[in-house]
């Protein structure tokens, strides 16, 4: 069985931001395309502890996405945890979202995006 939810690493090879977020919109077509219904996208969080450039970029990129219709909903790492009602309608949505290793880890650094 496919798994529900691809993993897309967006800071592999450290890329200029403009080039992470033009591979993060590829990535969400390509999801609609083949009936993806979530990428966790690893963006990671910067070492200054208060965000990295592609973390900051991938954040608003994202808010206008969902605006604009083009994805469903997204949620950040450090609010991937079952308690929250966010999360826990999306690991009833994803089958493969209860086993995700991020799932109670605070992890800043990636974005779990629910395609349309």
């Amino acid at each position: 069985m496919e798994s529900d939810l691809i993993v897309v690493n967006l800071k592999d090879s450290m890329p200029p931001v403009d080039i992470a977020l033009c591979n993060m919109e590829l990535e969400i077509e390509l999801a609609k395309i083949s009936g993806v219904k979530a990428i966790k996208f690893i963006h990671g969080y910067g070492s200054s502890g208060t965000g990295g450039a592609i973390c900051k970029a991938v954040r608003e990129r994202l808010f206008s996405l969902k605006k604009q219709k083009i994805i469903k909903d997204y949620i950040y790492g450090e609010d991937f945890y079952l308690e929250n009602p966010k999360c826990f309608k999306i690991v009833t949505f994803l089958t493969s979202a209860e086993t995700e290793e991020d799932l109670n880890r605070g992890n800043a650094g990636m974005t779990i995006v629910i395609i349309k």
